[in-house]
């Protein structure tokens, strides 16, 4: 189901053509704002406020509050020096302005490219991609880099937003929090401003596509994934061998070097707090050093229980260090990565929203079957091979016109397709301690459950980053047992409901690696001897495949967590 993403725009749109267009006034403030300080008179942070703060009540939207003067202040005035301070006014600043007003033009582009393969390609069109209906956006660096300029000059109109659930993007919330003295914030704008630097000196040529993934519930339509959201009995169920899975005790799941699917930790809500008060956590960290994914934000309302957000191609513009209160801006990163047939960075992230503060109940069978799903939503590949087989006209057109010109993303023949799904269906998985942490969940269960969904996905490896936390040691010695012994999926996932079960009754406070692994000792003895297994480990039944009445769908994360 598409929805127009016009209502969420400050363009108008031309009454006999359809083409958009900057209001007059908004028009004649970007002219001025790109002419420079000398005819815009924005010199200082507060001019900067005062111009934003014109713009909005002419726009007839609510006005920037007091905090975020503040913030334009202290940072332009007291956390950078004045010679960088100079430069922002006089050329980044200038250059953002005609980023946003260039932005008409290229959305025009954009989307009279799209409506010439509409026939063929329903998929592709900058809208708002609603919740339970699958879909995926094809757009531009260049256009990203212009919706983003726009935030930064808080242009953006926010009614409807929350109706729509759709999180504020306006960049004025980041200045707020400057106002506030936390420490973090400012390294938050120095990201932001490093890309802008980065993309006015020169315009990426690249694309990126946003994809809403979707697991149908109950009678609905399959849509474009083959399977519906699975229950109890699907997993106890199932046969399928497990990848190999290799855990890394240090570095960042974005500094991975293999060919994986990288994961997001994020909040049902797209990027999080990365615009606002946020903590500077997994997501956001990784939405600062690649901003073009913040762009997702303008058109992709909260993710439901059965949902996910898959971002191919952004490009990584910044380096840094630290983690939460320590994070902290580290200078320029020249993002080498190739480009696919598409056009685009060959990085891609998907996004997954784990429970927040589950405490005990995250053993139940109903709320690991939330969780095992929304990760293997995320994992199992849907649109991808659609995209790759309709798109190519499309491809064809934007190559011939120029829009990206880096080497590899041209498209030649038929062998280029070729190249390009075998390199997706190797795609494994990177991961870390999703849903733990300031979450609260058990990192030895989200682990496996995460195992059991890339598995049962398909994919070849899972690569885990345990960043130093011990459990990770017992988490190899754990998959490596379960593959030596051939276990499926479905034996492990009855032995997680048997864990789960005695965890909820309170007959057991053991933690899951250090109950499966001496049981998996008792069963080689036993093995050995000839023995029962159960006579050595207290009727624990290990290889029984435990009987499970199928539990309701749960309507979504938001529901559970009020639970």
């Amino acid at each position: 189901m598409d929805e127009s993403i016009l209502p969420f725009l400050p363009l108008l749109e031309r009454t006999h053509s359809g083409a958009l267009q900057w209001p007059s006034h908004l028009e004649f403030a970007l002219k001025s704002l790109i002419a420079g300080p000398s005819i815009s008179e924005v010199t200082s942070p507060e001019a900067l406020y005062d111009f934003i703060n014109d713009l909005r009540e002419q726009s007839q939207l609510s006005l920037l509050s007091p905090a975020a003067m503040i913030g334009f202040v202290t940072y332009f005035d007291d956390l950078i020096t004045r010679a960088d301070a100079k430069n922002f006014f006089e050329e980044v600043l200038p250059s953002i302005a005609d980023l946003a007003f260039r932005m008409p033009v290229l959305m025009n582009d954009h989307f009279k490219q799209s409506m010439s393969v509409t026939p063929k390609i329903p998929l592709i069109n900058l809208r708002l991609l609603k919740p339970q209906y699958s879909g995926l956006v094809y757009i531009s660096q260049e256009l990203v880099a212009a919706l983003l300029a726009c935030m930064f000059l808080c242009l953006y109109p926010r009614k409807g937003r929350a109706e729509a659930r759709l999180p504020d993007i306006n960049f004025d919330g980041l200045f707020e929090s400057i106002s506030i003295q936390m420490p973090q914030q400012e390294q938050k704008v120095h990201c932001i401003l490093h890309y802008f630097t980065r993309v006015t000196h020169c315009i990426p040529k690249g694309m990126l596509s946003f994809e809403r993934k979707v697991l149908p519930r109950g009678q609905e339509s399959l849509m474009h994934c083959t399977i519906r959201q699975p229950n109890q009995s699907f997993w106890s169920e199932s046969s399928s061998s497990f990848c190999p899975l290799k855990v890394i005790k240090d570095g960042n799941i974005e500094d991975h070097n293999s060919n994986a699917l990288e994961v997001d930790f994020a909040n049902c809500y797209l990027g999080g707090g990365v615009l606002r008060l946020g903590c500077v956590q997994q997501e956001e960290i990784r939405f600062l050093i690649s901003p073009e994914l913040i762009a997702g934000m303008l058109f992709m309302p909260a993710m439901q229980a059965n949902e996910s957000i898959e971002i191919r191609g952004a490009e990584r513009y910044s380096c840094h260090t630290g983690y939460s209160s320590s994070f902290c801006f580290a200078g320029d990163y020249v993002d080498t990565k190739p480009r696919d047939a598409l056009g685009r960075r060959r990085t891609c992230i998907v996004a997954i929203d784990a429970l927040m503060m589950p405490g005990k109940r995250q053993y139940e069978d109903k709320l690991m079957l939330r969780e095992v799903n929304k990760a293997f939503c995320g994992f199992l590949d849907q649109m991808e091979p659609l995209l790759l087989s309709i798109s190519f006209c499309y491809t064809k057109e934007v190559h011939q016109k120029g829009s990206y010109t880096d080497g590899g993303c041209g498209i030649s023949d038929d062998a280029d397709r070729v190249l390009v799904k075998d390199e997706f269906s190797t795609l494994g998985i990177a991961t870390g301690n999703w849903g733990c942490g300031a979450f609260g969940g058990d990192m030895e269960l989200k682990s496996i459950l995460q195992w059991i969904a890339a598995s049962q996905a398909g994919r070849p490896f899972l690569t885990y980053f345990s960043f130093g936390v011990p459990e990770g040691g017992s988490l190899q010695q754990v998959a490596d047992w379960i593959i030596s012994e051939g276990w499926s999926v479905g034996e492990l996932w009855n032995v997680l409901v048997d864990y789960g079960q005695r965890r909820v009754s309170g007959r057991l406070n053991e933690g899951l690696f250090k109950w499966i692994l001496p049981n998996a000792a008792a069963i080689q003895d036993a093995q050995a001897s000839d023995t029962p297994a159960e006579a050595h480990y207290n009727d624990l039944t290990v290889f029984s495949c435990i009987e499970t009445a199928e539990v309701s769908h749960i309507e979504d994360s938001m529901a559970i967590d009020s639970i």
